[in-house]
């Protein structure tokens, strides 16, 4: 049987679309890439890669074999994650990253459960802005919690929730008198955005014609809106109350952005008692 490890190198190439991307990303000479390649290819009498094109491209059998490789690497990592927990103590500290727009209710509910079920694990809980994902990868955090459109190879995701972020003013902001407003009005104040926590990671959803006023957290943001000092993107579940007080003002003629929020490790790290608690803690809510 061919080993696992020249099957991992295929699925590389395939993923990054070159030999030489997946050297980098395998720390390995490009002649052990094509190695591997090669090997396997041998070995089953098959041509997995043309040779005709430029970029490597999948053959007719390479194109059936990927799934079958793919869901074989799958299978594989999850024993590999499933034999070492069987073994694995108790984390001394688990590190977590939660998106400041992921409902806190939540966040409280599994922190009581880690107390009472793992009360010697030292938590560290890191409350994020779009940075999430960068601080998982850089390995600041063992599990992170956070929102976004875009998946990497190198984390494993399971989707616990949807969050909505519709475009909020007060009923103290300037224009809130008016029946109807255009967004060349509406960008003539400023928008209120929350600061990416982390410098390496982008701010996202901001008018990019208009004015932006930065602050480093949701509370702050939430805080100027309701005074009518701003406009901007709010969770819907932190707002209700001033929404039935009539106290915010949803503009349905802005596009409500939903955010799929993940709960997400790096796949090839696995997780301890403490981490698969959480881990598996939100199947509730899905």
């Amino acid at each position: 049987m061919i080993a696992l490890e020249h099957l991992h190198v295929i699925n590389v190439i395939y993923q990054e679309g070159s030999f030489r991307k997946a050297s980098e990303r395998l720390f390995k000479a490009r002649s052990a890439v094509s190695y591997s390649v090669k090997q396997v290819e041998e070995y089953y009498q098959i041509e997995i890669f043309s040779r005709d094109t430029y970029r490597p491209e999948l053959t007719r059998n390479g194109k059936i074999l990927i799934n079958k490789i793919q869901h074989l690497l799958s299978e594989a990592n999850d024993f590999d994650m499933f034999a070492r927990q069987m073994n694995s103590e108790i984390e001394a500290e688990l590190r977590i990253s939660i998106s400041a727009i992921f409902a806190m209710d939540k966040v409280t509910q599994l922190l009581d459960r880690l107390k009472h079920e793992f009360p010697k694990t030292i938590i560290h809980l890191d409350i994020e802005t779009a940075s999430g994902e960068r601080m998982l990868l850089d390995e600041l955090v063992d599990i992170g919690i956070y929102g976004g459109f875009e998946q990497d190879a190198r984390v494993q995701y399971r989707c616990i929730d949807h969050c909505q972020l519709p475009v909020f003013i007060s009923d103290r902001f300037p224009l809130a008198d008016k029946n109807n407003f255009s967004q060349a009005d509406l960008i003539a104040y400023p928008q209120v955005v929350v600061k990416s926590s982390y410098k390496t990671s982008p701010d996202s959803g901001i008018v990019k014609d208009g004015i932006q006023w930065y602050v480093s957290d949701q509370n702050t943001k939430k805080s100027l809106i309701c005074s009518g000092l701003g406009w901007g993107r709010l969770p819907i579940h932190e707002v209700k109350q001033e929404i039935r007080e009539k106290k915010l003002i949803q503009l349905n003629n802005q596009k409500t952005m939903e955010v799929p929020v993940y709960v997400a490790k790096l796949s090839n790290k696995a997780l301890g008692p403490v981490g698969m608690m959480v881990w598996n803690f939100f199947d509730d809510y899905v």
